[in-house]
């Protein structure tokens, strides 16, 4: 008796407002992953979260002096919570992002904003400048879609000091212009035919990237510090376009993931960079994980509807995200070089 007494004490030092079936909830919440939603009076949902460890995470809360007005503002309007567990992190992550685009929490600003996500485009006219930004993916030569329009707007006033960029052999060709002039017609689609080939392919963003570097190094040894930022600054955003472009190991791939849970295995099937579909085992075999890739490859076909790729961003961020973490579960792209008996032996040292 005297420890629930001292148990309840202690919330209420912290929030003078927890009603006391909150606290009883709280407390019944278990150490596993998954989705919290806290609630106003009202029954609104208000935020909703996710964790590896809902319990942990949510009593924080309340056992946390905030010092950003906005989670205190929301801890004084929880007046209820729902929770809802899963398998694996994973699953934990993609149902937030799917609770959040549903609901819209106030207190929530990822995810929310799908719409306003942009695409790079290289401009096909000479009155035009050479890259702009689009909301709507018409048109040629378009790259994304991307979260970040400030990023992609820094990005355009960045290269515009390099212009016009002029492919030399397997490499590029610029100088740094501090006030950026017009081109003509010539000299524009050279610069547009050197902007489609550093966007779209691998090699030569690679190349561009390493001129880059060099240009920033030799900016640097000459004391010309500025430029040798702005360099650096080209580069760090050219990078950032390279990852999400080439390291993206669901693009284009069909990959199956085995993860040890408590309960066993579980068992998720992706096909660039989408969950198609995924099932838990509590004992798993070879006869299994044939079966798994089977049904899965049944609900592709039976799936092939257009997706909204503004809102599917986030989900193959998220998926992206988890299978760069190979933690306690083993991955296998699914192509004529994969081996169940080899994918399921390394699942059971797990």
């Amino acid at each position: 008796m005297l420890h629930i007494i001292k148990t309840y004490l202690a919330w209420k030092v912290i929030n003078l407002n927890i009603p006391s079936h909150l606290i009883d909830k709280i407390k019944s919440i278990p150490e596993k992953p998954g989705v919290y939603k806290m609630k106003d009076s009202q029954g609104n949902i208000i935020y909703i979260g996710k964790s590896k460890c809902l319990s942990r995470r949510v009593k924080s809360y309340f056992q946390t002096r905030h010092q950003r007005e906005k989670i205190k503002r929301l801890v004084f309007n929880i007046k209820d919570i729902d929770f809802i567990v899963t398998d694996t992190h994973l699953e934990a992550q993609l149902l937030e992002c799917k609770l959040i685009k549903k609901h819209r929490p106030i207190y929530n600003s990822q995810f929310t904003k799908d719409k306003n996500y942009v695409y790079l485009k290289i401009e096909d006219n000479v009155d035009n400048e050479p890259l702009s930004i689009t909301l709507e993916k018409e048109g040629k030569h378009l790259f994304g879609p991307f979260r970040s329009r400030r990023f992609l707007y820094d990005l355009i006033a960045l290269m515009s000091k390099l212009y016009p960029i002029k492919k030399i052999g397997a490499s590029y060709q610029f100088e740094y212009n501090p006030l950026p002039g017009s081109m003509d017609k010539k000299t524009f689609e050279e610069n547009k035919r050197s902007l489609i080939e550093i966007f779209s392919h691998e090699k030569c963003m690679e190349s561009f990237i390493k001129l880059l570097k060099e240009k920033m190094e030799e900016a640097s040894a000459a004391f010309l510090f500025e430029r040798a930022s702005h360099f650096r600054d080209i580069m760090l955003a050219m990078k950032y376009i390279y990852r999400t472009n080439k390291n993206n190991i669901t693009k284009d791939k069909r990959l199956i993931m085995g993860e040890k849970i408590e309960e066993g295995y579980k068992l998720f099937y992706i096909d660039d960079g989408n969950l198609i579909n995924k099932r838990k085992f509590h004992n798993l075999s070879v006869k299994d994980i044939a079966s798994f890739i089977k049904e899965a490859k049944k609900a592709e076909k039976n799936n092939s509807i257009k997706r909204n790729e503004k809102r599917n961003v986030d989900y193959k961020i998220i998926i992206y995200r988890e299978l760069r973490d190979k933690n306690s579960k083993v991955i296998a792209i699914i192509d004529e070089n994969f081996n169940i008996k080899s994918f399921w032996s390394e699942l059971m040292k797990l």
